[in-house]
């Protein structure tokens, strides 16, 4: 997929998750580079399914390979999709982070207030193959959906080369 140390750990991410059934759409700076938009990150942005079973295995794969929550989070509490739906609403969270406490680079980001819906980024997604794994990567119209209007100077960028790309593969 991606090489080095990062390629390594995003791979044992992505295995880890599809091994265990989680439901899952990659999104944000990855899923850019996937689609063919070269951008620099270092964390690994994921649409999860929030039906709990899928948020509450991806929990336990990211805790596995060494990952804790940013936030003081139960693990029963992400299998539970009223719990999560009332962090959205009452905290405004958009994101669970899960970083490694010994290599801060290692980190994900399980979207959980995205602003396309986990069943639309999922049903439209683009299925790709890298590092022997079959992935959905959101799809270049999600993408720029999901990055519009957010005000980050870096989303107005990734959405202008997103644009850039739709032109050049619709082609002349």
């Amino acid at each position: 997929m991606l090489p080095g140390v990062a390629g390594l750990f995003y791979h044992d991410v992505l295995s880890g998750l599809s091994e265990a059934g989680v439901r899952f759409v990659i999104v944000g700076g990855v899923a850019l580079n996937l689609q063919g938009v070269p951008r620099f990150t270092s964390d690994l942005d994921l649409a999860v399914a929030l039906d709990g079973p899928s948020l509450a295995a991806a929990a336990r794969v990211l805790h596995r390979l060494g990952l804790r929550t940013r936030l003081p989070v139960r693990d029963e509490e992400l299998g539970q999709p009223e719990v999560v739906r009332g962090w959205i609403a009452e905290r405004n969270l958009k994101a669970l982070s899960f970083v490694d406490p010994r290599e801060p680079l290692r980190e994900v980001d399980v979207l959980l207030d995205a602003p396309v819906p986990f069943e639309e980024i999922e049903a439209t997604a683009d299925r790709m193959e890298a590092g022997g794994l079959s992935l959905r990567v959101a799809s270049v119209d999600v993408l720029i959906r999901m990055k519009s209007g957010t005000g980050r100077a870096q989303d107005a960028s990734d959405v202008d080369a997103l644009r850039r790309l739709q032109e050049v593969l619709r082609g002349p």
